[in-house]
């Protein structure tokens, strides 16, 4: 990986939610190879004993009872203490789902886990499918469903609200979808038709004894009140501060251009916010993953503590100043005035809140600069009307070509373009799907050409800077219901490089300037075809290998050779 990739990691959250994150991840991987067990059901009893030896193999050997019951301990106790830490409980609908249904769980999860590990421990029992199935067999059909569908539910949220941020996820949160409503719709026709055909055919057999299953039942009534303890002393802590922050001495926060509001020192500065019901936008729940919630502190900041490593990440990442401090993270104890830094998404449409585009997401691509040479000479002395039509049939060919390619046009300036490539794919298709277009863009000039051939005093050319790298995506504007919807745009070192490479294309009179990184991502050796050229770009250390190319033919022959793997980007 190189050192500009490593610069600035993604934000990981604190210590203690990775460890949370990664428990939750063990135990979804363990309902996901259980709920597609159970999916063998509609093949037969005999397939559901098969995956369940295999199962048995990773999670009855020593690793993986260690590995497994330290996730639940490490999942299950990391969100209750989370929960009971809570100074509010105003919060987004869907953490409020993820709460209740993680606190439902053990609800009905334990007296299962009794009954079949708990009678394989205790009592050597042979726990079979036969057994299960037999055992669940009709009295325990809907509540065992209803634990399979809450399991999957709290699962499936968590996962969604820590990878939507990735930049991949996006394209794959369709297929995700489909995964997520097919694996419990067969694991749950799985294992019913299973136990049906069980009872149908006369083979049910239940391994433990009706003195067995008391005893069993006893221990997980045992263990349910140990839960309800732990989950009632949540409310205990919670009522505990209510009652101690009402004798406390109390500040004030101020937020720029809204109110002033009163409050105990203790909460983060966003659940401040949401006490008050002052809207602040935080897209990971508070988590310190996004840095959505940051706020700009304009006095008190002297009281505060300084951020943790998990808050100083982000803020470096985003290139924050000293005085901007995520709310998530900031529990004030002094009088501050604060002003959240983004909107807190009430103009926002329900699709904006979770579109990842909104809030900005880094990922490679390729940015080509298509400018028009000479324009403004062929314009004079014409009518409005006349150059408008030029333009227009120019653009259009241009635009057809770029999008028939895969390509995503950012702006039209004029008779300039800049078009994306590789937004929706990786990075290495969308640099050979940007040299396509180049190579396609001849022919499109020339048809032009031949249809303004009345209108022209001379050929229509062009001038293409083509570079690609990462950069930051994301929409800048107005939300569609309050203005002008913003499209994806693209910022920083690589769209202005790309820029520069236009500039380049025409001082060498060539009709494009491309970038080495390019060809080499695109596993094309272009020198017999090409002039080199070392280029000096204001903000970069390095000059960069620049390839000037009049004719472009010869990328449709180079386009044909299948692309090289992307490279490995090991650490």
């Amino acid at each position: 990986m190189t050192k500009k990739s490593n610069r600035h990691p993604p934000a990981a959250g604190s210590i203690e939610q990775q460890f949370r994150l990664t428990a939750g991840l063990v135990l979804f991987l363990f309902a996901l190879l259980h709920f597609l067990n159970h999916a063998l059901g509609n093949i037969s009893l005999a397939a559901m004993d098969w995956g369940q030896d295999l199962r048995y193999q990773i999670w009855h050997s020593l690793p993986g009872v260690v590995v497994l019951y330290g996730a639940i301990l490490t999942h299950a106790g990391l969100g209750l203490w989370k929960t009971a830490k809570r100074r509010t409980w105003k919060m987004p609908p869907w953490e409020a789902v993820q709460i209740c249904l993680g606190l439902l769980i053990p609800c009905l999860l334990i007296e299962h886990i009794s009954l079949t590990r708990g009678a394989e421990s205790t009592f050597g029992t042979y726990v079979d499918y036969r057994h299960v199935l037999s055992a669940l067999w009709p009295g325990e059909i809907i509540w065992q469903n209803v634990l399979l569908v809450i399991v999957w539910l709290h699962g499936c949220i968590g996962l969604h609200y820590w990878l939507r941020m990735k930049p991949w996820y996006a394209k794959a949160s369709t297929s995700l979808f489909v995964l997520s409503i097919s694996i419990p719709i067969l694991a749950i026709t799985g294992w019913t038709s299973a136990a049906r055909r069980l009872v149908i055919e006369g083979k049910t057999q239940i391994n433990t004894t009706a003195a067995q299953k008391t005893e069993l039942i006893a221990v997980a009534d045992g263990m349910l009140l140990i839960f309800y303890a732990l989950a009632g002393s949540i409310f205990v802590i919670y009522g505990g501060r209510k009652i101690y922050a009402a004798f406390q001495h109390q500040i004030t926060i101020s937020y720029m251009n809204s109110r002033i509001v009163k409050t105990a020192p203790g909460p983060t500065l966003l659940e401040i916010s949401r006490i008050k019901g002052i809207p602040h936008m935080s897209i990971c729940g508070g988590r310190g993953r996004c840095s959505t919630c940051r706020t700009l502190i304009m006095s008190g900041q002297a009281d505060v503590q300084q951020p943790g490593k998990a808050e100083a990440q982000v803020l470096k990442r985003i290139g924050a100043s000293g005085n901007v401090r995520l709310a998530c993270q900031l529990r004030p104890t002094t009088d501050m005035v604060v002003r959240p830094l983004l909107s807190a998404g009430r103009s926002l449409s329900p699709e904006g809140l979770h579109d990842r585009y909104r809030w900005g997401v880094e990922q490679k691509i390729s940015v080509m600069f298509i400018d028009l040479r000479g324009f403004t000479t062929l314009s004079e002395g014409k009518l409005p009307f006349d150059v408008v039509f030029i333009l227009n049939r120019y653009v259009d060919g241009l635009v057809r070509i770029i999008q028939k390619n895969g390509g995503m046009v950012d702006k039209i300036m004029g008779d300039g373009i800049m078009a994306l490539f590789g937004v929706e794919t990786t990075f290495e298709a969308g640099v050979r799907a940007a040299l396509k277009t180049l190579s396609e863009l001849s022919d499109e000039l020339s048809r032009v050409n031949e249809d303004l051939d009345t209108h022209l005093s001379a050929p229509l050319r062009v001038a293409v800077g083509l570079h690609g790298g990462p950069v930051i995506l994301g929409r800048i504007g107005l939300d569609g219901k309050n203005g002008v919807a913003s499209g994806i745009t693209a910022l920083g070192d690589v769209v202005n490089v790309a820029a520069r490479l236009e500039g380049v294309a025409k001082e060498e009179n060539s009709m494009a300037a491309i970038s080495q990184d390019v060809l080499t991502a695109a596993g094309i050796d272009a020198r017999v075809h090409c002039t080199k050229r070392s280029v000096v770009v204001r903000g970069r250390q390095a000059a960069l290998e620049v390839n000037c190319i009049q004719n472009t033919d010869f990328l449709e022959t180079a386009l044909n050779v299948p692309a090289p793997p992307p490279p490995s980007h090991s650490s």
